[in-house]
């Protein structure tokens, strides 16, 4: 059944539109002419339409207002039989009047009201995954905003710290430019130096040696007379002129340009080594809880007390104070030092790289916790176990052998064996780092060598 919408307009005895209309008590509209004229052939005061009796002697009484109007408008009527639909069948999810029910009636059948109640519950529940949908939706679209925002502060602050250790390292070679320049030129000053100093004895010299035989040759071309009374004094003076020593160029008398150019890079290369340093484990500063921050060489972490505005990316860890390394390891043996020093609240350990980062990571996490000024190992198969310590370790190493099964702590300074688990791994597992103290707790970096092989 359907409802017309003009019907309600229109009086079902002149079948015209309503003039001066006049609503009965059943809510059917006549005009009030037919109306008064229909009662008048009928001499009583019953609805043209649903025969019911009128509680209105007299036509005369105006029902037709805007208000009416609208309430028809909204409450259609049946189109077969002018009757309102106060009931509903359930299981041809049809409206029906009360002379259509009749042909529904071995048919679920309901009052209009609790039908649309019923109706109305379940559309609600129905919209629910949509309304949840769309808050998360909306959470999301929040959190990529951040993450952009922050992806932006990420690239400036790297940016920052890329440039700033290039500039370390620049003016380390500006240095050690000047600094073999300066040799160079030192060396240049100081063979020189020899170099005029010869000359200038060899000057001395041969100036000497030029006098002797200018005036020794002079004696020659004179007369025989004159030769023979001056020979005597020539000859004494010739054999009494001083013979310096064979002059040569002295040995190392060129700039050493093997000393300056050998291997050049290597050397400044190996002289790097002392202000450049490697760590074995690297944090990833995108797992970091939001209550740690990192050093700016991503070896430290230390808790804050003001929470960070952090984007909550999947890989971040949202419960425990805590971060992991930026590289995994599923083989082979690895070894990393913690300096924990006054530290009073640390976590070191392993994660698996399956295991869900948010809420609780126990299932997935093997590790030493200090607290409280004890020692405990836990696992997932171990909710905590004290460990004893002769004395609290200032650095702690941690050794990894995945092929074997094995992670074990010790204390680096006695190598004092504190704990070993044994496990067959397997999946990749990343280094875990946690502390919920402000002291921090960092990695040592390892000594760096260069050699150079056959």
């Amino acid at each position: 059944m359907a409802s017309k919408s003009e019907g309600n307009l229109s009086c079902p005895i002149c079948q015209n539109v309503s003039k001066d209309p006049a609503v009965l008590s059943c809510n059917h509209s006549f005009c009030r002419d037919c109306l008064r004229s229909y009662w008048a052939e009928k001499h009583e005061p019953i609805c043209p339409v649903c025969k019911r009796r009128s509680s209105k002697e007299m036509p005369d009484v105006h029902f037709a207002s805007e208000k009416s109007q609208e309430s028809a408008k909204s409450d259609p009527i049946c189109d077969l039989h002018s009757e309102e639909l106060r009931f509903f069948c359930v299981d041809d999810q049809q409206l029906l009047c009360s002379v259509c029910r009749e042909t529904h009636h071995d048919h679920a059948l309901k009052p209009t009201d609790e039908a649309a109640q019923e109706l109305k519950e379940t559309l609600k529940a129905s919209l629910k995954p949509l309304q949840m949908k769309l808050r998360l939706i909306h959470q999301v679209t929040g959190s990529c905003g951040q993450t952009a925002e922050h992806i932006k502060g990420q690239t400036e602050s790297t940016v920052k710290r890329i440039k700033e250790e290039f500039r370390r390292l620049h003016r380390f070679l500006e240095e050690e430019e000047e600094a073999r320049l300066a040799a160079l030129r030192e060396e240049e000053e100081q063979k020189s130096r020899v170099m005029k100093e010869q000359i200038e004895a060899l000057s001395k010299d041969m100036s000497a040696l030029s006098e002797t035989v200018r005036a020794t040759k002079k004696q020659l071309t004179a007369g025989d007379v004159s030769f023979l009374q001056s020979y005597e004094a020539s000859a004494e003076t010739v054999q009494q002129q001083h013979l310096p020593d064979d002059p040569q160029l002295p040995s190392g008398a060129l700039i050493d340009e093997a000393k300056h150019l050998g291997n050049l890079s290597f050397n400044v290369w190996d002289k790097m080594k002392a202000m450049v340093s490697y760590s074995p484990v690297i944090l990833d500063p995108n797992t970091a809880h939001p209550d740690l921050v990192l050093t700016g060489d991503l070896t430290g972490l230390r808790q804050v007390k003001e929470q960070q505005e952090l984007p909550d990316n999947p890989e971040r860890i949202d419960h425990f104070v805590s971060v992991v390394g930026s590289e995994g390891f599923d083989s082979g043996s690895h070894s990393w030092e913690v300096q924990v020093g006054d530290n009073s609240a640390f976590v070191l350990g392993v994660l698996t790289d399956s295991n869900q980062r948010k809420g609780i990571i126990w299932p997935g996490l093997w590790r030493l916790m200090f607290c409280g000024g004890e020692y405990k190992t836990l696992s997932p198969l171990d909710t905590g176990s004290d460990v004893k310590v002769a004395k609290n370790p200032e650095r702690i190493r941690v050794q990894l052998d995945w092929d074997e099964g094995r992670l074990s702590f010790f204390d680096s300074d006695t190598n004092e064996h504190i704990h070993t688990f044994n496990h067959a791994f397997a999946e990749k597992l990343f280094p875990y780092f946690s502390t919920w103290s402000p002291v921090p707790i960092k990695i040592t970096a390892l000594k760096v060598s260069v050699t150079a092989e056959p």
